[in-house]
């Protein structure tokens, strides 16, 4: 009796593309995907922050001084936090509207991050100007846990998130600048601001290692995709047995769709059980190769992984399926 080989290539070899400057830190698409979903989920939450924020402040204010006129005064903070809110919203809403290039996202998410930290250095840094100039102490601000956040949400390559994080930790140091411009921030020296707030600085090396790991968890999983001569991409469902991904041939143009059984399926059972529904899976695989019905589609190869998952290439079929055409339309005439 003969069984499914092994066809999942060893691991040391990887695909030419991620052999390539190009391929290097390249992760898979649907994972970014998911990070674009994420990051729009993210501005949401920092519009409602930065429209929460005041409000608790005013609600700590009035219970410790209920007399207080600047309870329901509106001063600068408040226009910097309304600008927070209004780029958050821009950016919620921009993602919202339709299907982006998940690598431009990513790189969008960098920039909302450092316009993000530009509006909590100011924010911190703009208050009623003090008799004297305020003592220098170390501080970890808000934009310290801004930068981890985003280099754990937002996946990106390290040196890509080692510049935007400087210069998002850069914004504490601009804004007690441009508060003492404005006359509303005292400070001695320059020098100061370094003081104050180089703890940010040590936080973004936390954020740069974070981003490495995150990038090769990435790049791990792209390799973990590739099948023999095919190469995982895209998921397009998940069902009950496993799920299925748009695949490419590495020596052919013609695109697949692989499905994934999961090892647990047939592991339910006692070795027995799991060897006879291989066989089982073997032979349906056969008989659904030799189908030549224009109703169903073409069955290209079939095998096992090095993890023990059986999977099926089958001819891809562009277009929609029926929950995506219901959705779209509404329902359809009988």
């Amino acid at each position: 009796m003969t069984y499914p080989k092994l066809i999942a290539q060893p691991r040391k070899d990887t695909s030419a593309e991620l052999g390539t400057s190009a391929g290097r830190g390249r992760l898979p698409y649907d994972l970014l995907r998911q990070a674009s979903r994420r990051l729009e989920v993210m501005a949401l939450i920092g519009a409602a922050l930065w429209v929460l924020g005041p409000a608790l402040a005013r609600l700590a204010l009035y219970t410790t001084n209920p007399a207080d006129p600047r309870i329901t005064r509106l001063g600068d903070i408040d226009f910097i936090c309304a600008l927070g809110v209004f780029i958050s919203l821009a950016l919620f809403f921009y993602l919202r509207k339709g299907e982006r290039d998940p690598a431009l996202v990513m790189d969008l998410g960098l920039v909302y991050m450092v316009v993000t930290a530009l509006d909590v250095g100011l924010m911190i840094h703009w208050g009623p100007a003090s008799a004297t100039p305020i003592l220098p102490t170390p501080m970890i601000s808000w934009i310290g846990p801004v930068i981890l956040m985003f280099a754990a949400i937002v996946p990106s390559p390290p040196w890509k998130m080692a510049v935007a994080g400087f210069v998002a930790a850069s914004m504490d140091p601009l804004g007690m600048l441009i508060g003492r411009a404005a006359g509303v921030y005292r400070f001695d020296s320059a020098l100061d601001t370094l003081v104050m707030h180089y703890p940010n600085y040590l936080l973004l090396g936390v954020a740069v290692v974070i981003s490495g790991v995150v990038t090769r968890l990435g790049q791990q999983v792209s390799r973990e995709r590739e099948l023999g001569s095919y190469r995982l991409g895209e998921l397009l469902g998940r069902g009950g047995m496993g799920e299925v991904y748009r695949a490419t041939h590495r020596m052919l143009a013609r695109p697949a769709a692989i499905k994934l059984i999961r090892a647990e399926v047939f592991a339910a059972g006692n070795g027995a059980k799991a060897q006879l529904a291989t066989v089982r899976f073997r032979r349906e695989a056969e008989a659904a190769a030799r189908l030549r019905s224009p109703h169903t589609v073409a069955l290209y190869d079939f095998g096992v992984t090095e993890e023990g998952r059986l999977y099926l290439v089958m001819e891809l079929l562009e277009g929609s399926n029926l929950e995506t055409l219901v959705r779209r339309h509404g329902p359809l005439p009988g």
